[in-house]
């Protein structure tokens, strides 16, 4: 992408970075952070030295690029790292042999779009961050992953080539959300180890407060990791994913990630997503396992049999029909709001595509008609 596409760019701040093995007030075996003017953080590293330095001089703190625009491509020395450590540290810690030092640039961009024709941007290449957070891995290989099941389909011919513009459309907010969250996190976080304020805080904050309420609730705990894993992500404005008729009311909505809950396949124990997820578009049919139009089903199959593989979820055991997915405990229809018959057609990255209540197939032949397409015939 070409530079005038950048379009969230905050501040990019170098900074000394380097493992090092360092003398003084440090605690073994635990992170070690000093505040006065400026910031130094020390990390346990074991191997290929003791520690992993990171100091931030005070000009920098406060998310400011004019303190580190002076250092752009000079060389970074130990003696330099040491007077930037000894602000923050006032002289106590002594920096000695160096295993490797340099400088990171912090950088908060993403690119002002995904695609360019048959150009596709994913990962770092499409968005860069601070590491706060640790999402940066999750977000990237979710891009692919997104990207890459649409590419295949329309790469052998069995979709439209316009299900590529979903990639962009579903994946660029989640790109500009975590951007947003990760500077805030950030510059908070600098803002307050600067200010000498996040021992108190934590002590007369977190630790009374905010962590009884985290460790104490199940809810919070879910949505917390909900959050930091991204499987709360939804695609629900996508113009890949759509509603049919009659609508389902309760249970995730098209775009939204499929639940996962216990069930019984063929006796043995499986998980709703280890047996529907994969790597074809797969129809999830909630209700007893007999009353579903043969004929339309058979239909369905044969205009879309490379891509489309079908499932039936039951409350009750059918042993004339293997494969069937039992809901004894009726964990998985409550999660998907079923509670007699309902359609969930679930993508190969895990999103619903298209739902709808009751066992009339037409509104998802419809969904399928229009953006996939049968096998070219030999």
């Amino acid at each position: 992408m070409p530079s005038h596409a950048i379009v969230n760019d905050f501040a990019a701040r170098r900074r000394p970075l380097l493992d090092v093995e360092a003398d003084g007030p440090l605690a073994t075996g635990a992170i070690n952070s000093f505040a006065g003017r400026g910031v130094a953080m020390f990390f346990p590293l074991g191997r290929p030295a003791t520690w992993r330095v990171i100091a931030m001089a005070a000009a920098d703190v406060g998310g400011s690029a004019a303190g580190a625009a002076g250092d752009a491509g000079s060389d970074l020395s130990l003696a330099e790292l040491q007077a930037v450590v000894d602000e923050p540290t006032g002289g106590a810690v002594r920096l000695r042999d160096p295993v490797w030092l340099t400088r990171f640039r912090l950088h908060h961009r993403q690119t002002a779009r995904y695609r360019a024709g048959r150009l596709f941007l994913a990962g770092d290449a499409a968005h860069i961050h601070s590491p706060v957070g640790a999402q940066g891995m999750n977000t990237g290989i979710q891009d692919a992953w997104n990207l890459g099941w649409k590419l295949g389909l329309v790469a052998r011919d069995l979709a439209d080539p316009r299900l590529l513009d979903s990639y962009e459309a579903e994946r660029w907010p989640v790109g500009r959300f975590l951007l947003r969250y990760t500077d805030r996190v950030f510059g908070t976080l600098t803002r307050a180890i600067s200010s000498g304020r996040v021992a108190g805080w934590a002590r007369e904050v977190v630790v009374p407060h905010v962590l009884p309420r985290i460790v104490g609730s199940r809810r919070l705990r879910a949505l917390a990791f909900r959050f930091v894993s991204e499987l709360g992500i939804r695609y629900r404005r996508s113009p890949a994913v759509a509603e049919g008729e009659p609508r389902l009311h309760g249970g995730p909505r098209a775009g939204d990630r499929l639940p996962d809950a216990r069930l019984s396949q063929d006796g043995r124990p499986v998980w709703l997503q280890q047996a529907v997820v994969g790597p074809h578009l797969a129809l999830l049919l909630c209700g007893d396992a007999d009353g579903w139009d043969a004929h339309r089903l058979a239909v369905l199959r044969a205009r879309h049999p490379a891509i489309l593989s079908v499932h039936r979820l039951v409350r009750h055991p059918a042993p004339a029909v293997p494969g069937v997915l039992v809901d004894e405990r009726d964990e998985a229809l409550a999660r998907l709001g079923v509670r007699e018959a309902a359609q969930y057609l679930v993508r190969p990255d895990g999103h619903v595509a298209f739902r709808c209540a009751g066992r009339e197939l037409g509104a998802l032949a419809r969904y399928l008609a229009a953006s996939f397409r049968p096998p070219a015939p030999p």
